[in-house]
């Protein structure tokens, strides 16, 4: 029984880091782009997603130490691939935060959702710059929250027949689209991100064994639970109004005539949302260290205070999500995280193609489907947010070499 609860310890902060706003928001957008196909583009999603997690998992227990794929481009591509893929990491971690507290401020405080966003960020630095820590106790009880809420709902909106949709324009928003598949799995992928809290984790380590049973089934989990809310959403609401829906979830109970679900449901979005954005101003702070580490970021954000994290580090992450949050609505958000953590995860599997044989837990080709969907699904992506990559790339890199240069002097 011990080894079965070993070899399964990475689940349950998995599963706890990755359900939330990829659910409860990302399937408007991804609604918008292909309709129905949306469900396609979240098992396209999940093998990217899978094919980068066998990456990271692979490049973690090679080169140790904090940083994810900004270490393990800039070691095995060289400084400028590393600078690429450190700036788009730490953007794209930014401007999830800032969805994570959009979503938020979407479910549990929409008449004012922005300024509940902003809030709820700042709270976060704060308390990740004072060590605050989820114990394995809380990740259990959120998982189990969030899964007993998301059960509910999909219970729910499958049990009630739907309205009777309205007769719409073919060229509408939310309409089936096989040319927005890509573009929906690029927004879905969204929902797949926090798996490096398992695969490239500074604060536990994971063995080979336990990683082999820990990564399929907090993908596999998330994928099965992403496909039955966003197929409940659109058996309500159908395409177009899911297109339309800043609260996708709320809107479904809504119109299956249970509104009284809805208290519960703001709570268990505010619960999963609270969680994942610790955990995201977290893993910006630990990007900001890593980067500080080698001077592409200002030195200063690598040194450790009494509590054991960077406290200039922690308040500019949440200083940054909180600008964002105050920016980007939550669809907006996503469509630039996911583009910008596609191209991430390009150099991630890049890098990850070169590691020898016996460095590897996962066969090579993982990472080679990998770097083909990254880069296959980010060009499908909005044109806006292809630009956001280019220029996040470009100031990234030029900021780094101007710091790493009056960092020698």
């Amino acid at each position: 029984m011990t080894d079965r609860l070993r070899t399964t310890a990475g689940i349950v902060p998995g599963l706890s880091a990755m359900l939330g706003a990829g659910m409860l928001i990302a399937i408007s957008p991804a609604a918008a782009a292909a309709g129905t196909w949306l469900l396609a583009g979240a098992v396209i999603a999940f093998l990217a997603a899978l094919c980068s997690a066998f990456s990271t998992s692979d490049q973690s227990r090679r080169f140790m130490g904090m940083g994810g794929g900004y270490l393990y481009s800039r070691l095995q591509l060289g400084v400028l691939p590393g600078r690429m893929a450190g700036s788009t990491v730490l953007v794209g971690r930014i401007v999830a935060g800032a969805a994570i507290a959009g979503t938020f401020g979407a479910y549990v405080v929409p008449q004012y959702p922005v300024t509940a966003a902003i809030v709820v960020s700042l709270i976060a630095a704060v308390a990740d710059a004072f060590g605050v820590r989820p114990s394995r106790g809380v990740a259990t009880a959120v998982l189990v929250v969030t899964l007993v809420g998301m059960a509910l709902f999909v219970a729910v909106a499958f049990a009630i027949a739907p309205p009777q949709p309205l007769p719409l324009p073919a060229d509408v928003e939310g309409t089936n689209d096989l040319g927005g598949l890509l573009s929906s799995a690029g927004l879905l992928f969204f929902g797949f991100l926090g798996f490096e809290y398992v695969t490239s984790s500074s604060e536990q380590e994971y063995s080979a064994r336990q990683l082999h049973v820990a990564v399929p089934v907090i993908m596999v989990g998330t994928l099965a639970v992403t496909v039955a809310v966003g197929g409940a959403a659109l058996h309500q609401l159908g395409g177009p109004r899911l297109a339309l829906s800043p609260a996708p979830l709320m809107d479904a109970l809504a119109a299956a005539d249970a509104q009284s679900l809805q208290p519960l449901m703001a709570g268990v979005a505010g619960i999963a949302t609270l969680y994942g954005l610790l955990m995201a101003i977290g893993s910006i702070r630990r990007t900001l260290s890593a980067m500080a580490e080698f001077s592409d970021v200002p030195p200063a954000l690598a040194i450790v205070g009494s509590r054991g994290v960077s406290a200039p580090a922690a308040g500019l992450s949440g200083a940054a999500v909180a600008v964002a949050a105050g920016l980007l609505n939550p669809p907006q958000a996503i469509g630039v995280a996911a583009c910008l953590l596609l191209f991430y995860y390009a150099f991630t599997n890049a890098s990850a193609r070169l590691l020898l044989p016996a460095e590897r837990a996962w066969p090579r080709r993982a990472a080679c489907f990998g770097l083909g969907f990254s880069v296959l699904i980010g060009m499908n992506m909005a044109v806006k947010y292809l630009a956001v990559v280019v220029l996040v790339m470009v100031v990234g890199c030029v900021a780094g070499a101007i710091t790493s240069r009056y960092a020698r002097k």
